[in-house]
């Protein structure tokens, strides 16, 4: 029998709704039974938000700690002797050394470092799931998904050290932790560039714009590092007073090129991720106290662009041990 292409007999269009698990007023999942585990929805987060949460704090406390440093503090922390000459900006070291200043750096950057462990485990469990199958390396795609995890944790726990340990504790363990948060962010950047690329991240719209912009933000990083230390050494190896400048905007650049690289992740939770808190229970501990099953009901309509399109109920009931039984009645 001729007719339209991917209909049925009657040779109308199928348009298919997705059976799934009834949610109540507040838009959660009513509990359900999965792999003899019954799972309770409590909570849901917009990823947006806590993207942004996670995004944020970190550029309101970098820029208000620089800002108030540069407009309102500057003589306090150029008025010293320096060996080679006063310059005209101060590294970044030399801000978070000031209480205001400290007091911004601190809040912010520390605030949102539990959100950015979640975003390394989330990305973590999904670049397993997600990975690209034709892709044939899989040694060397787990090797850089669990660089990813380790070196980002790192890099977090060196960052809050830096953060923490300022010159005036101890200036030889605050120098430490700077270049190993450096070397970290680095490690952190490439392996989560290729994992991006061998996994369903890569795909349309986002997957390929945000990996280009992961790589730019990642080459721009590495090239400051170079310019950072040669001008650090001109400056105090052979007192040329400019090179201290370039020093300081090279700190102030690597901080927000970081902060940008790890802004793209607004492309890969987009539509993508959902969290959630769940309390999973054993399920054998509620069967004797659930009540009898009630069957809830999915349309699948049939259209046409006649009047006497048929039109379909599918009915969906569960027995106590979660078992779906299921049958399509005709409208």
């Amino acid at each position: 029998m001729d007719g339209p292409k991917g209909g049925l007999e009657l040779g109308v269009r199928r348009r298919k709704k997705q059976v799934e698990i009834p949610r109540n007023q507040d838009g959660l999942y009513q509990p359900y039974i999965k792999d003899g585990k019954k799972i309770t929805e409590i909570a849901r987060f917009n990823p947006v938000e806590v993207f942004f949460a996670g995004f944020i704090p970190p550029v309101v406390g970098s820029v208000s700690a620089i800002a108030i440093a540069l407009i309102f503090h500057n003589d306090e922390i150029s008025n010293y002797n320096w060996q080679c000459g006063r310059a005209r900006l101060p590294s970044l070291s030399r801000i978070i050394n000031l209480p205001v200043e400290r007091t911004f750096w601190q809040l912010f950057l520390l605030f949102h470092v539990p959100l950015r462990v979640v975003e390394l485990i989330t990305g973590f469990n999904r670049y397993d799931r997600l990975r690209n199958i034709h892709y044939p390396r899989v040694w060397f795609y787990e090797l850089m998904r669990y660089t990813y995890l380790y070196g980002g944790l790192v890099e977090l726990l060196f960052l809050s050290g830096l953060s923490i340990i300022g010159e005036r504790e101890n200036i030889r363990m605050h120098v430490i932790f700077f270049y190993v948060f450096g070397i970290c962010g680095i490690v952190f950047m490439i392996a989560n560039i290729m994992c991006h690329k061998h996994s369903l991240y890569y795909l349309n719209p986002y997957g390929p714009l945000s990996y280009r912009l992961k790589i730019l933000f990642c080459s721009l990083y590495i090239i400051s590092v170079p310019v950072l230390i040669g001008s650090f050494v001109l400056y105090w190896k052979f007192c040329i007073t400019w090179a201290y400048d370039v020093f300081a905007i090279c700190e102030y650049s690597g901080v927000f090129l970081n902060i940008m690289y790890h802004g793209c992740a607004f492309f890969d939770i987009r539509h993508k991720v959902t969290f959630t808190v769940r309390l999973v229970e054993d399920a054998s501990k509620h069967r004797e106290h659930r009540p009898p099953p009630e069957p809830f009901v999915v349309d699948d309509h049939i259209d046409d662009d006649t009047d006497s399109t048929p039109s379909y109920e599918m009915i969906v009931t569960k027995d106590p041990n979660g078992n779906e039984a299921r049958r399509v009645d005709k409208g």
